[in-house]
């Protein structure tokens, strides 16, 4: 028996539908909220967009790529895409700030950027609260 068998990826009735759906609506969108001396010159209000399958959209992101800053937005976008798959908002209340790899100037580094996480729908640009109300 394969660990595909025991664990098979069945969704509940419905939540196909609202899975396709929310990937064509939604993205996710991580804004930066502080910049302090960024190596890669990233300003407070620019952002990273992703699409709910964790793929970033380059054409509507703002912000210079980093990696600094990318690989630690890996988790979070996981974790987006096992709610949006188990039809509970993408946004985890818990995991909603991250900041860069680098320590900043007051500990030995370079700079700071940090980020905070939220849904927004593609067509209208409106921040949404609740994925399953919208």
């Amino acid at each position: 028996m394969t660990p595909a068998d025991r664990f098979p990826r069945r969704l509940p009735a419905g939540l196909n539908e609202r899975l396709s759906e929310w990937m064509d609506r939604f993205e996710l969108v991580a804004e930066v909220t502080r910049a302090e001396h960024c190596a890669n010159f990233i300003k407070v209000g620019q952002s990273f967009v992703f699409d709910l399958r964790g793929r970033i959209v380059p054409a509507r992101s703002s912000a210079a790529l980093c990696l600094g800053i990318l690989a630690r937005l890996e988790p979070a976008l996981l974790i987006a895409q096992d709610r949006a798959q188990s039809g509970l908002h993408p946004i985890s209340p818990s995991f909603q700030t991250f900041d860069c790899f680098d320590t900043g100037l007051d500990h030995g580094g370079m700079g700071k950027v940090c980020v905070r996480f939220h849904l927004r729908d593609r067509a209208s640009g409106q921040m949404v609260e609740d994925a399953a109300k919208a």
